[in-house]
């Protein structure tokens, strides 16, 4: 029993030695600002984001991390050894946070040297504080960096406040099978949550106003199965890409791998009459179709599309496969379509476009671009790019982009933040980054990692980021609407396919 109280006495000791507000004067103010890893210097924090940890990349006996309100004594002091690993109590950065709302914080440095002097950072580091929230929540699935490796695999649930995680479906609970593509309406797992799962419980989870369903994933009358998701914002409509993916190894190159489509064809289903739509415009041979995501208008659909130049062998080379940004007209009145157009053609400069995401005040259409083809967490190319849609011009987001992959992004609910996937770190793992956004002038923050509560946690962490998404509220009953329904039978999907001169051509039961 002594021997227990001793322990923590000296444990609740260290705690207090690591953050007291008792700090250290500099002897001297010489020391050049330290990088951080990772980098957290300069970037607008979310005034709900989790304190974020970060070790401090430079040499010392010791370091000292003053953190304020700019303006105002330091109201956290970190203390840290020669490691300088610095991790900052969640209960006073919130505080912090709320009294610098609009304004700005400051990280100040100084480290100890063998003289057992302290030398001060000739500079504070000030990261502004946005007055706009982000969303609560992150969703994301974690799996291994290869291909290979796909049979652990879990979405997971964040909250963006602290750094509570929970799972919303491991496949470790049915088999192993795959499990991918979570998406939502709006940014409300309430109003629409889908994911699927591939095997032999296959399917496509449908949840929506706190009805769940499942549904056969390869329409009737559809080539391929239903692959990549847009939903719509008013919760009705869940378009589809059905792709035929392959995949390639090649012997050289610095591509372990390289995955194209085979074929694709768009087709949006309808959950509340369990009907599917599609048009000669959007399926067929030659020409392929991914990545479908809606305009705030619940009418207009973005899509990728590229012309094969031999549609008859079995297989495109990759690089020369390239996709432009597309958009069409939906009617939700009768299912048709109208009005093709080629918003940015991008094969033109033999490059290639994915994931179009449209801003939620239908401003903005974001988008990556790299050399060709499709895959692009595969590509050390990939930039993030910003189109006007009021003008059609687009730009290279460069105040966001890295050396590395930077790719699969999503808006916040407001569309003054967005999350995206980056490998700016090592190069290997994708993890979620974070930026705010403004929605007048169409300019990012440089955007920040996902706060860890350990420093050095991306350094020892094996796990790609999946797919990140914004939502506003968590999901709830996730084993009443989720868990439970895996191993039930799809329900089967009519496909209805109209030609572009509007002639139904129902597909046959």
């Amino acid at each position: 029993m002594k021997a227990t109280s001793i322990t923590l006495f000296a444990a609740a000791a260290l705690a207090l030695a690591a953050c007291s507000d008792s700090a250290h004067t500099p002897d001297t103010r010489t020391l050049e600002v330290p990088a951080l890893s990772p980098d957290y210097a300069g970037v607008t924090f979310a005034p709900n984001i989790a304190a974020p940890s970060f070790t401090i990349e430079a040499d010392a006996d010791a370091w000292q991390t003053e953190i304020g309100r700019c303006g105002h004594d330091p109201e956290i002091v970190v203390q840290s050894g020669s490691d300088g690993k610095v991790e900052i109590p969640l209960k006073r950065w919130h505080a912090l946070l709320d009294a610098a709302k609009g304004d700005s914080i400051y990280l100040r440095f100084a480290a100890k040297g063998a003289d057992g002097k302290w030398n001060g950072a000739t500079a504070d580091v000030v990261c502004p504080v946005s007055a706009n929230p982000i969303d609560g929540y992150l969703v994301y699935r974690l799996l291994y960096p290869g291909y290979e490796l796909w049979s652990q695999i879990g979405i997971y649930e964040r909250d963006l406040s602290n750094y509570d995680e929970r799972p919303v479906l491991e496949n470790k609970d049915f088999d192993r099978q795959c499990i991918n593509c979570h998406n939502f309406s709006a940014n409300d797992p309430g109003k629409g949550l889908m994911i699927h799962v591939r095997g032999k419980q296959g399917g496509t989870l449908i949840s929506r106003n706190g009805k769940v369903e499942k549904i056969n994933s390869n329409f009737m009358g559809s080539n391929h199965g239903a692959t990549y998701p847009g939903w719509s914002r008013d919760g009705r409509f869940i378009a589809f890409s059905a792709n035929a993916v392959g995949q390639i190894f090649p012997s050289s190159g610095t591509k372990p791998i390289e995955v194209l489509d085979q074929s694709a064809d768009l087709m949006v289903y309808n959950v509340e009459t369990r009907t599917a739509y599609s048009d000669s415009m959007l399926c067929g041979p030659g020409v392929i179709e991914t990545f479908p995501s809606w305009a705030p208008d619940n009418r207009t659909l973005y899509f990728c599309r590229a012309e094969l130049s031999h549609p008859d062998l079995p297989m495109t080379a990759p690089d020369s496969i390239f996709y432009s940004l597309c958009a069409i007209d939906f009617n939700p009145a009768d299912g048709t379509f109208s009005n093709f157009r080629t918003v940015y053609d991008a094969a033109a400069e033999q490059k290639s476009v994915s994931f179009p995401r449209v801003s939620p005040d239908g401003k903005w259409l974001m988008f990556t671009r790299m050399d060709y083809g499709t895959f692009s967490i595969w590509h050390p190319e990939s930039q993030l790019c910003l189109l006007d849609l009021s003008t059609g011009l687009w730009r290279e987001m460069d105040e966001v982009n890295s050396e590395s992959i930077d790719s699969y992004h999503s808006w916040s609910s407001d569309g003054k933040w967005f999350v995206f996937s980056s490998k700016r770190l090592d190069g290997l793992w994708a993890r979620p980054y974070f930026a705010a956004f403004d929605t007048a002038t169409g300019r990012a923050t440089k955007p920040f990692a996902l706060p860890q509560k350990e420093a050095g946690f991306y350094d020892t962490f094996t796990r790609t980021y999946n797919i990140p998404e914004l939502i506003s509220s968590p999901i709830v009953n996730v084993d009443a609407l989720l868990h439970g329904i895996v191993g039930q039978q799809p329900i089967d999907i009519k496909l209805i396919t109209t030609d572009s001169a509007g002639a139904a051509q129902q597909s046959a039961d």
